[in-house]
């Protein structure tokens, strides 16, 4: 997962064999290519015309390849983006089966799963669905994918 502020590698076909630029990644946009469902990337270059150096310059519409460096692997969870509410907050459901709420910091947030950088602990049990009027240390029931309603009597309560 590439994240804001790494390093990148810019390659292309049209550039001699083994030239590479470095750039850093500023942002992913959030708008998508009609066409090809492409992200759009935000990547800040020194010197992009190669004025003041050796390589090759970046030129509009120049079709580039982007290698992203990675450092040390950060702790992250995924979750269903259903599970992420207004205000980046998360319910959960502590020991005794009651709803905590907590707010978590992002580092990515895509339209099927979010990735949570901070604010929940690995193993904690989040709510992804069947909350209508939550309230903080209200009791609930489990029910778990693929139960369904005969089978358990677990829905939120």
């Amino acid at each position: 997962m590439a994240l804001a502020g790494g390093s990148v590698t810019l390659t292309s076909q049209g550039w001699p064999e083994g030239a590479s630029r470095e750039g850093t990644l500023l942002s992913i946009l959030p708008n998508l290519e009609e066409n090809g469902l492409q992200a759009q990337l935000l990547i800040a270059v020194d010197d992009p015309l190669a004025l003041n150096q050796d390589g090759p310059a970046l030129r509009l519409g120049d079709v580039l390849r982007v290698a992203f460096h990675t450092t040390a692997e950060e702790p992250l969870i995924a979750l269903p983006s259903a599970a992420l509410r207004p205000g980046e907050q998360v319910w959960w459901v502590d020991e005794d089966n009651r709803l905590q709420s907590t707010q978590v910091t992002l580092a990515y947030r895509g339209q099927e799963e979010v990735l949570i950088r901070s604010g929940l602990e690995p193993g904690q049990r989040v709510v992804t669905a069947g909350l209508a009027q939550p309230r903080e240390g209200q009791e609930v029931r489990i029910r778990q994918r693929g139960d369904t309603p005969a089978q358990d009597e677990g829905a939120a309560q």
